[in-house]
């Protein structure tokens, strides 16, 4: 699917996404989890790598293994950023400075978080909990 470069078009995007990924089987904390890192990631693909550009789109894409894990793969049409100088933004030092919050939000609330090179797309992957 994609996604217009706009803010107001994160919420149903997400909205879309979480339908889609229900066959996962991931529990109503997992989906909360994953409804949070969606919005980031999604708003931080339109604003900082398409700049709102009404004429770039976001691309997203969706993978379900039904009953055990979700994944999402999200793309803009930017240059990309360098993830792992994003530094904690919860270190003293820090926590003051702008920048950085979204993607330690991110990894903090999905199983995996994976970057492309360039650092214009990212996956996001949440396994269904045992039991």
């Amino acid at each position: 699917m994609t996604m217009a470069s706009r803010r107001d078009a994160v919420a149903p995007t997400v909205r879309r996404i979480l339908d889609a990924v229900r066959p996962a089987g991931l529990d109503h904390d997992q989906l909360g989890d994953f409804e949070i890192a969606l919005v980031e990631a999604l708003a931080n693909a339109a604003v900082h790598g398409n700049r709102l550009d009404d004429d770039s789109r976001v691309r997203i894409t969706v993978g379900v293994v039904p009953g055990q894990e979700a994944v999402v793969r999200i793309t803009d049409s930017g240059s990309g950023f360098d993830h792992a100088s994003v530094h904690d933004p919860t270190h003293p030092e820090r926590v003051l400075a702008t920048g950085g919050r979204g993607v330690f939000l991110m990894r903090r609330l999905v199983d995996q978080l994976e970057y492309n090179a360039s650092g214009n797309s990212v996956r996001l992957g949440v396994r269904r909990k045992a039991g």
